[in-house]
């Protein structure tokens, strides 16, 4: 039996499918499912749908060095396989980068989840006090959701949701959800965090409204790279120095340099 079909067997029984659910659900015959279980390989096209299904990548759904990497590069993998993190030349404000990331290839509910609960695994493992969970208009929402539900489901923690405007509604508001008020403790959720501008303005627009303090922020990537420093300081250390919060992200730039590097993308 070769590797793929003991792994959509395994996968399959994991998520306590039956052969007929996996069929329905990956709009396939039974026949499809069972012959890919019995040594068949499935269609190429297939590849991508299994692996959003049982919430693998690619890579992991054949078996390619699934035990060899860490958390980190098979995050990165996850990237490359959504599309989110783009390989070529760069220009990102006069630093000539070889990769971009744009989150809004984290398109499907498996993405979210995924996100949602490496997100809220980042915030459990710091042991952090805090009120309400906050996403940054407009990537920074459904992540924000996403880890909220996640911090519902996984660890049965409660705590408020809102999320910003980047354009005040009609009553002139500004966050959706929960309005927070003063002295409660918030985590920020973004998708990058590059020079930290942007997500220091937007925090402080939130400050107009009650006097929060900022726990921490939390992102997939932090964007900086130690090449960078002649082009500006680090936003991850911007914001620690000016909430005194922590910075949070799933992976660093240096991170996915050194996957590139190393061949893992």
């Amino acid at each position: 039996m070769s590797v793929i079909s003991e792994n959509i067997k395994k996968l399959r029984k994991a998520k306590g499918l039956t052969q007929e659910e996996l069929a329905e659900k990956t709009n396939v015959s039974y026949q499809a499912v069972s012959k890919w279980e019995n040594g068949g390989s499935p269609d190429i096209e297939m590849l991508p749908i299994l692996a959003n299904t049982f919430g693998v990548t690619i890579d992991e759904l054949m078996g390619f060095k699934l035990n060899s990497y860490t958390n980190k590069e098979k995050f990165i993998r996850l990237m490359a396989d959504a599309g989110v993190l783009k390989r070529g030349h760069f220009d990102l404000h006069g630093f000539d980068a070889d990769y971009y990331v744009d989150s809004e290839h984290f398109t499907t509910n498996i993405h979210l989840a995924k996100l949602g609960e490496f997100f809220a695994d980042l915030i459990m493992e710091e042991h952090l006090e805090f009120d309400c969970i906050v996403g940054m208009a407009y990537h920074g929402i459904s992540f924000s959701a996403a880890t909220a539900m996640a911090l519902a489901s996984k660890y049965g923690v409660t705590v408020n949701y809102c999320h910003d405007r980047q354009v005040p509604d009609s009553r002139g508001r500004i966050l959706c959800g929960h309005t927070p008020e003063d002295g409660e403790r918030i985590v920020v959720v973004d998708d990058l965090i590059n020079s930290g501008k942007t997500v220091i303005e937007r925090i402080e627009r939130l400050r107009e409204v009650a006097k929060v303090q900022v726990v921490a922020v939390v992102a997939i990537v932090d964007r900086y790279e130690k090449d960078m420093k002649a082009h500006h300081e680090s936003g991850a250390k911007l914001l620690e120095e000016k909430y005194g919060a922590k910075v949070l992200t799933v992976v660093s730039g240096d991170d996915i340099t050194r996957a590139i590097r190393q061949g893992i993308v």
